[in-house]
């Protein structure tokens, strides 16, 4: 009898080892509890980081715990978070959300969403009010639950269609598509790793809206283009101009 053995790779396999090592590993340091990466993911939507995690701190410094936050006025809180993008309907959004789970929970903790499957626990998440899957994936991955879900925001979102990783879709698509081409052994952090990979190694640095550098992206022999227009730098590098000495 002969034994056949599948050594075949995931495309996503290929490209996660090709931005690795270009950019190096991305593990996380510290992970906060599931309920203040709740808070900051929720602020955090078509935002910078920096603003971002700015409005986190003044909340954080602003209430003793996070009951107080869910019990705060919404103009309160949203004048505290001013800077990010449509502060006022994330206040509403995120004090709902916070009494809903105090509701449903007893008490203001999502430390049970552990005991369940990664997709038991993200449906759990999207049926508070302002959280899609990507704040739901934030929440299950960055935090110190550390499950397995890629976090898909707008630079990963545009990446995957553009190497032809993923078809036309929304961001719920390409979780899916994404997430079903990940290895079985991949863990929490192999994710997390995956998604900064793509996001600032190769959506912010290489691979942006406008203007690919396609010439010095690691990726670039297995890239569909996709979307790619004139605007693409084709070089990785120009020689510098050789000084005259007359």
């Amino acid at each position: 009898m002969q034994l056949s053995l599948s050594l075949a790779r995931s495309p996503l396999e290929s490209v996660r080892d090709a931005l690795l090592c270009e950019f190096g590993p991305q593990r996380p340091v510290t992970r906060m509890d599931p309920v203040s990466q709740l808070v900051k993911s929720s602020i955090s939507g078509r935002t910078l980081d920096a603003v971002s995690w700015g409005a986190f701190l003044r909340l954080r410094a602003e209430f003793k715990n996070w009951d107080d936050l869910a019990d705060a006025p919404v103009a309160a809180v949203a004048r505290i978070i001013e800077d990010v993008t449509f502060p006022a309907d994330k206040a509403r959004y995120l004090t709902t959300a916070l009494r809903m789970i105090r509701d449903k929970v007893g008490w203001l903790s999502l430390s049970h969403l552990k005991s369940l499957t990664v997709d038991q626990a993200r449906w759990e998440l999207q049926a508070l009010p302002g959280v899609g899957v990507k704040v739901a994936a934030c929440v299950l991955n960055f935090s110190d639950l550390a499950m397995r879900a890629l976090v898909v925001d707008s630079h990963v979102d545009r990446v995957a269609k553009r190497i032809g990783l993923v078809g036309a879709g929304d961001t719920t698509h390409t979780y899916h598509t994404l997430m079903g081409q990940a290895p079985d052994a991949w863990t929490a952090d192999d994710l997390f790793e995956l998604h900064w990979l793509m996001k600032r190694g190769l959506g912010q640095m290489l691979c942006p809206h406008e203007g690919p550098k396609c010439g010095a992206c690691p990726v670039k022999a297995m890239c569909a283009k996709v979307g790619v227009g004139h605007s693409a730098d084709v070089l990785s590098w120009r020689p510098r101009e050789v000084e005259s000495n007359n």
